[in-house]
């Protein structure tokens, strides 16, 4: 058995939580030929996650260096990858299969890798558009690049497949199996350790414990640094003063073009305010599970919220995820003080009969799946 058949290439949380599923499911059908390799892109963050999931990286390859440009991320990326495929190739295992999860710079650069070294690459999370290059930045030009080269689309969602299919690429490359995203949530909030969750840092527990209504807050994309997180920044302060019982709760990214102008804002000094570090999956889906509302730009959080009910205000002027919005679920509103503070006041979504518009958490099975069916055609062939 060649067991790098399938090479699973992870850099960031986001993608290991909706890659994990499927690496479960692999599991869970007694399939091992695979391996899985850590970029490292996001290390600090996605280091606590592999044991959420009882996974383990076999490669790991650590592309991150002290304040590197995307530009230098990028080549470290490619020829990191690359490296490894021929490291892998003199040893007579090279693999046939590349699979990726989403739109970060780790998947881009895997895309590329899999097509120059005439390796068959899998997108998950393929089709998703906002079709504007700057927002988000770089995320809209990785996905593109990485739906160039795909043999197999996993779409989340029909509407992600008609993006693909406008861009002429062929239907029975695309399979729509939602969004793994549901299924790692299904996971975690069916666990023991879900329901006895205690937050590390004790200001929350004290908030909760109090009975105090939250609002989770979170932001990380580039196009909501400098003006815009000062936009963001005035309308919470607005809205910490004025809902004095209200309990407003930022994890704060730790990228320092977030961090600081954050810590050192005037939020900082409320007493309803808690400035806190990225919090565990477990305690974020907590936190989402308790918000009365939510700010975000995460896309993540935006599949995540409407499995417990929860409104999304998206700090974004557009999304490549629209179906919670069409749905009346979130709604954008930018980082517009008087749109945030408005829409706060006023945004109330109806759940009655809606379902889920991201999946019924069976994505895995579906993937891996359509995985084995074109193995298979492609040994019989």
């Amino acid at each position: 058995m060649n067991l790098h058949k399938l090479l699973i290439i992870i850099g960031t949380r986001p993608e290991l939580i909706k890659v994990a599923p499927v690496i479960m499911e692999l599991k869970k059908r007694n399939i091992f030929d695979y391996k899985i390799v850590n970029t490292g892109q996001h290390k600090e963050l996605l280091d606590p996650y592999w044991k959420v999931f009882d996974i383990t990286p076999d490669y790991d390859l650590n592309i991150i260096s002290p304040n590197q440009d995307l530009a230098t991320l990028t080549s470290r990326a490619l020829l990191s990858i690359n490296d490894l495929i021929k490291e892998l190739h003199n040893k007579g295992e090279k693999p046939l299969y590349i699979l990726a999860q989403g739109d970060t710079t780790t998947v881009m650069a895997s895309s590329v890798a899999a097509f120059y070294n005439g390796i068959m690459f899998l997108h998950l999370e393929a089709g998703l558009r906002s079709y504007n290059l700057q927002h988000p930045y770089p995320e809209e030009f990785n996905r593109r690049i990485a739906g160039i080269v795909a043999d197999i689309h996993f779409s989340p969602t029909k509407s992600a497949k008609n993006n693909l299919i406008r861009e002429g690429v062929i239907e029975s490359k695309i399979e729509v199996v939602g969004n793994t995203v549901v299924d790692a949530l299904n996971y975690i909030t069916n666990s023991d350790s879900f329901t006895k969750v205690i937050f590390s840092d004790h200001r929350i527990n004290d908030c909760i414990s109090k009975g105090k209504q939250v609002v989770l807050v979170t932001v990380h994309r580039r196009e909501n640094q400098n003006k815009n997180l000062e936009n963001l920044i005035f309308a919470l302060k607005k809205l910490c003063t004025d809902n004095p019982d209200i309990c407003f709760i930022w994890p704060v990214h730790s990228n320092p073009k977030v961090k600081l102008p954050v810590l050192n804002s005037d939020l900082s000094k409320l007493s309803n305010v808690i400035l806190t570090d990225p919090l565990s999956y477990l305690e974020l889906l907590k936190l989402i599970s308790l918000s009365k509302i939510i700010f975000t730009d995460s896309g993540g959080i935006q599949e995540e919220a409407p499995s417990f009910k929860k409104p999304v205000l998206i700090l974004r002027e557009v999304t490549e995820r629209p179906e919670a919005v069409e749905l009346g679920l979130s709604k954008l509103v930018g980082c517009d003080p008087d749109l945030i503070i408005n829409e706060f006041y006023n945004f109330h979504p109806d759940y009655r009969n809606v379902p889920n518009p991201y999946g019924d958490g069976c994505a895995a099975e579906k993937i891996v799946n359509a995985y084995l069916k074109k193995d298979s055609i492609l040994f019989k062939s």
